[in-house]
């Protein structure tokens, strides 16, 4: 009899060693898939996250962006000095489907090996599931960074700058404007320094400063796109504009009472005092 129960013991040792084996070799059913194996800096990279599983998972709703360096992985949490680190927050994906997410390339990054990570958990129907670092399930896809090409410069003549910023004004409830201003930058840098927002696009674009008394219509927002109804409307006496420099659109506004260090991003150009 001991002998028969020392026998299933270790038969039963033996098959849980099996399962525990199998499990973990099984193939992840999530996976990371990027339209192209090089990119460049300086753009936003779109990453396809596919579950090919039968259950849905949580997952983060930020990718994680690593640099290889000396042969180990670094985290990029900063760019041009400010951070960039994504505040974890676990957002459903239903089973057997694909989800499109933007992974900023950032226009500093040094060329080389990069990956992007992805945390995640299978859900079970019952079971409450939250994302903690050290158990979550990782998918990752690599690829190349080569480095930022800033090309041509476009350019917009003073008139026209001023022409746009005259309209705005106009348009925001003040004809008169006292006193307008201008620099350049990429489009990321002129929103840093109009309000100190992350706006991941590295056009060249110009930040318009405009002196005056407007109000903000909430009926529009930047470069048209409705505004949900209820928004309250803003009121200052700075409006600043954000302008491409190739197409004369307004990308990005705002209006505060804050005048914003135009020589941050070089010498300032005076349209109107």
């Amino acid at each position: 009899m001991r002998r028969r129960f020392g026998a299933s013991l270790l038969l039963f040792a033996a098959l849980s060693i099996v399962l525990v084996a199998t499990a973990l070799s099984k193939p992840s059913t999530v996976r990371l898939v990027l339209a192209r194996s090089t990119l460049r800096a300086g753009q936003e990279a779109s990453v396809t996250i596919v579950n090919d599983d039968s259950l849905p998972i949580l997952r983060d709703i930020c990718l994680i962006l690593q640099r290889s360096v000396d042969g180990r992985w670094e985290t990029v949490t900063r760019t041009h000095g400010v951070s960039v680190a994504c505040q974890r927050s676990g957002i459903p994906q239903g089973a057997h489907s694909s989800e499109a997410v933007g992974l900023p390339l950032y226009d500093d990054l040094v060329p080389g090996a990069y990956r992007a990570t992805l945390l995640y958990k299978p859900m079970t129907l019952g079971v409450d599931v939250e994302l903690n670092a050290p158990d979550d399930d990782v998918a990752q896809a690599s690829f190349t960074v080569l480095a930022f090409r800033t090309g041509a410069k476009a350019h917009l003549s003073e008139a026209r700058i001023r022409k746009i910023a005259e309209r705005a004004a106009t348009e925001s409830g003040d004809p008169s404007p006292a006193l307008i201003q201008h620099g350049e930058g990429t489009r990321f840098a002129a929103n840093l320094v109009a309000s100190g927002d992350l706006v991941f696009g590295w056009a060249w674009s110009y930040l318009i400063a405009v002196r005056g008394h407007f109000v903000l219509n909430q009926a529009r927002g930047p470069s048209g796109t409705p505004v949900p109804s209820g928004a309250p409307t803003r009121r200052g006496s700075v409006m600043t504009l954000v302008v491409n420099a190739s197409t004369g659109q307004v990308t990005d506004s705002g209006v505060s009472d804050r005048y914003p260090h135009l020589a941050k991003l070089g010498p300032v150009v005076t349209d109107l005092r």
